[in-house]
């Protein structure tokens, strides 16, 4: 009884081109062909190949979602550093905070942006709301805020009521 000879492991056939199959996805034209030479030199089939893109796939999905946290990560660290930053600057925060906070309102409102606009919503998300810059320069212009909420104008009311000669020649005693 002879045995037959074994049979040759199949020699694998390297693609002219490669037909990628990633269902639900569209992979780009240019990594393909940035792929293609790396995919050649490994002798990969058709079939090898198109066993690997999913798992680069799900490599790249993840390095996607690592940074989107490390960006997300930083971003709520910088703004807890700026809002640390204003609560301890003794010009706007400390025991001016309530008050800043107050005219920074107050600010806001007389500009159209009450609660709930969204540019207010705007800086919340960003964390620009909370740079001690910001807050600073809306307080500032909270203090410019009149009680009724109108910017206050060195021409008021009491300067227009003096007769007309008066305010026209202001040094001419009469």
């Amino acid at each position: 009884m002879g045995s037959a000879p074994a049979a040759a492991p199949p020699v694998a056939v390297v693609p002219e081109r490669y037909d990628f199959a990633l269902e639900g996805f569209a992979i780009d034209p240019a990594l393909l062909n940035q792929a293609d030479p790396v995919l050649r030199d490994i002798g990969l089939t058709n079939e090898a190949a198109n066993k690997l893109i999913p798992v680069a796939r799900d490599i790249m999905a993840r390095t996607q979602e690592n940074l989107v946290r490390q960006i997300e990560d930083a971003a709520a660290t910088q703004k807890r550093a700026w809002y640390e930053a204003f609560v301890a600057d003794p010009e706007i925060g400390g025991t001016r905070r309530g008050e800043t906070e107050h005219l920074a309102a107050k600010a806001l409102d007389a500009l159209g942006y009450a609660q709930g606009h969204p540019f207010r919503q705007a800086l919340n998300d960003s964390g620009f709301g909370n740079h001690p810059d910001m807050i600073r320069a809306f307080r500032r212009l909270g203090e410019m805020v009149g009680e009724d909420a109108a910017f206050v104008r060195p021409m008021t009311a009491s300067s227009r009521t003096r007769p007309v000669w008066e305010r026209l020649y202001p040094d001419d005693a009469r």
